[in-house]
């Protein structure tokens, strides 16, 4: 069996989506929560010093989550989350669930800044870009359905998780279906054990 470590920090929302995958195809990691900035070994693997980074048998690395993700769903046994029918779909909705815990990244980063050396335009572009896609996705998320499970859910969980445990989840009043939907969907095992923590 391969040896599959996953360094991953410990409120990653990309890195959250990888454990998920791994934990719905049943793909056993040993997952190491680290410090990016303190973990100069990583840049071995990944020169990056980016997380979640996945090292097989310490001697292949796979970076970046989509790419983690579409590892474990090549080596499962299990149904893809990546239907090939609704391929094109999928991938379109993980993309803007990526770029929304990216906006929900920066704008974090931004705001733990000294003040004197934060930009409020750089902090009100984030959020603007964070309402704005997720009123997107409210508009298109009426034909998803929970039994129906896809890579694309995942993502779009994780990224709305996050942007209301960092940010807001005043989009929720606007958003009823994107919420009904979300509420539903944390009762999963694999979204229950795998909430972000507050520390290393």
């Amino acid at each position: 069996m391969k040896k599959l470590i996953l360094y991953n920090g410990p409120n990653s929302p990309f890195g959250r989506k990888t454990k998920i995958a791994a934990l719905i195809h049943d793909i056993p990691i040993e997952e190491k929560i680290i410090k990016v900035q303190e973990s100069e070994f990583l840049d071995t693997f990944n020169p990056l010093r980016k997380i979640p980074t996945l090292v097989i048998n310490e001697n292949q690395t796979i970076v970046d989550s989509d790419n983690i993700c579409l590892y474990f769903d090549s080596i499962s046994q299990k149904k893809t989350l990546f239907d090939q029918k609704n391929y094109w779909e999928i991938m379109t909705i993980i993309s803007l669930a990526n770029g929304l815990m990216e906006a929900g990244l920066e704008r974090r980063m931004e705001i733990i800044r000294p003040s004197n050396e934060q930009s409020k335009s750089f902090i009100d572009k984030q959020e603007i870009r964070i309402f704005r896609t997720i009123k997107w996705l409210e508009n298109q998320w009426k034909r998803h359905t929970i039994d129906d499970l896809s890579m694309d859910q995942i993502a779009v969980a994780c990224a709305l998780e996050y942007t209301k445990f960092r940010f807001t989840d005043k989009w929720t009043k606007d958003c009823v279906i994107l919420d009904k939907w979300l509420k539903i969907f944390n009762q999963k095992d694999f979204m229950k054990n795998t909430i972000p923590k507050e520390s290393v």
